[in-house]
């Protein structure tokens, strides 16, 4: 049976009440739907935005399954055109606050120095709820992570402050990593602390 045969069996079975069928549908579906959208929408902050998009697809589809009409589309292309809007929709986001903060940091006095000042934030707040034992590899994945989460948590976390502590050009350039990496933190910490929070 091929997997679009397969799909609208389980399609069927689901309209018709069986709990089972959605598990099934997420199993066959994920994969080639998250291969979709790496392919068709670059330019995400975080890997893991795509499967976040994916996800937040079968959801929709699956919480409203009498929305999807066989006759017009595959599955697969239903599911995919929505996890496309919503990760082009997250790209423009992340896009816009990227500028945003790049633009928010050269605007900013050089010599004021958040780390002497010991600012605090919400930030820190959400930093400080996350249990670093079970957790902290998944936000610390890469090489300055660590760092930028270290600022979060004295509520200091600028661009300009991010891209001192790591090293990076102030102009444009590395103000632009710098909000992309802290962009990318902040994504991490929002995913797990609604995981938690469900």
């Amino acid at each position: 049976m091929s997997n679009q045969n397969e799909l609208l069996t389980l399609h069927g079975q689901l309209l018709a009440g069986d709990a089972r069928a959605s598990s099934k549908i997420v199993a066959i579906a994920i994969a080639p739907l998250v291969a979709i959208i790496k392919r068709d929408v670059g330019g995400l902050h975080d890997p893991q935005d795509v499967e976040q998009a994916c996800f937040d697809a079968l959801f929709k589809y699956l919480v409203a399954p009498g929305g999807y009409d066989p006759q017009r589309a595959e599955l697969m292309t239903y599911l995919a055109a929505i996890a496309r809007g919503r990760a082009k929709t997250l790209r423009r986001s992340q896009s816009r606050r990227t500028k945003y903060e790049g633009e928010y940091a050269l605007d900013q006095d050089s010599a004021h120095n958040p780390l002497v000042e010991g600012e605090t934030g919400g930030e820190a707040a959400t930093v400080d709820e996350i249990d670093w034992m079970r957790f902290g590899s998944v936000l610390v994945k890469d090489p300055g992570d660590a760092e930028i989460v270290n600022l979060m948590k004295v509520g200091a976390c600028s661009v300009s402050a991010v891209a001192h502590a790591l090293g990076l050009d102030a102009g444009e350039t590395g103000l632009t990593e710098a909000a992309k990496r802290i962009e990318r933190i902040r994504g991490r910490a929002r995913r797990m602390t609604q995981k938690s929070e469900a």
